[in-house]
């Protein structure tokens, strides 16, 4: 196998721009205990309803494979008829888990998204106080700025490098870290959105 690139050197950036400052709000929420206990919770979750939709699916194959089996056996017209009302309703049953995935992915990517928003609007005081501290007059999001990331591999180590385009000393992104740590606040506990009735944000946890 060919040997892996060598990582690149940063660049050596020009002076940082007075008052321009940069930030990354998805590695503010990553690195923050809130965002990394919401993480954590989501994949709590996700792994419900991976076990949820497993077992159904399995079930459902284990009756599609007895089916199979029975079309073999089906040699009158009663045996036939029988087989076909029961391959119809498996068929109904397919559609219906089917409906069920999608809806059980939609109610999680929902969830991600109303928790990402309460991470946000709890960091955006803190952003306010970082934002002062500094004197920014602007604040560019780190999401428009050219980025390098590369993972390489040596020797069974796994390495990553990442950079961002803009002077470090403009980057308040562990700035804003530190702040929204010092609150010590967590988001409440939450559950999967339902989208079996109406629901506004994540849901309460079950009890």
């Amino acid at each position: 196998a060919p040997a892996a690139p060598a990582a690149p050197t940063p660049p050596t950036f020009g002076a940082a721009i007075p008052g321009q400052c940069v930030l990354d709000e998805q590695t503010s929420m990553a690195d923050s205990a809130m965002g990394k206990a919401a993480a954590d919770r989501l994949r709590q979750l996700k792994a419900v309803v991976d076990s949820e939709l497993s077992t159904e699916g399995k079930s459902l194959d284990d009756e599609r494979q007895q089916l199979a089996q029975q079309q073999k056996l089906a040699t009158t017209p009663a045996a036939k008829t029988a087989f076909v009302t029961k391959a119809q309703a498996w068929e109904q049953k397919r559609q219906a888990f089917q409906q069920k995935v999608e809806q059980r992915n939609q109610e999680m990517q929902y969830t991600q998204q109303e928790v990402m928003s309460a991470i946000f609007q709890k960091m955006i005081p803190q952003i306010n106080a970082v934002v002062t501290q500094k004197s920014c007059a602007t604040v560019i999001s780190a999401d428009s700025l050219l980025h390098y990331d590369m993972t390489s591999n040596t020797n069974g180590q796994s390495s990553q490098t990442s950079f961002l385009y803009a002077n470090p000393a403009m980057n308040i992104t562990q700035d804003v870290v530190a702040k929204l740590e010092a609150t010590k606040e967590l988001l409440p506990q939450f559950d999967r959105v339902s989208l079996d009735q109406p629901a506004q944000g994540a849901a309460p946890a079950k009890k």
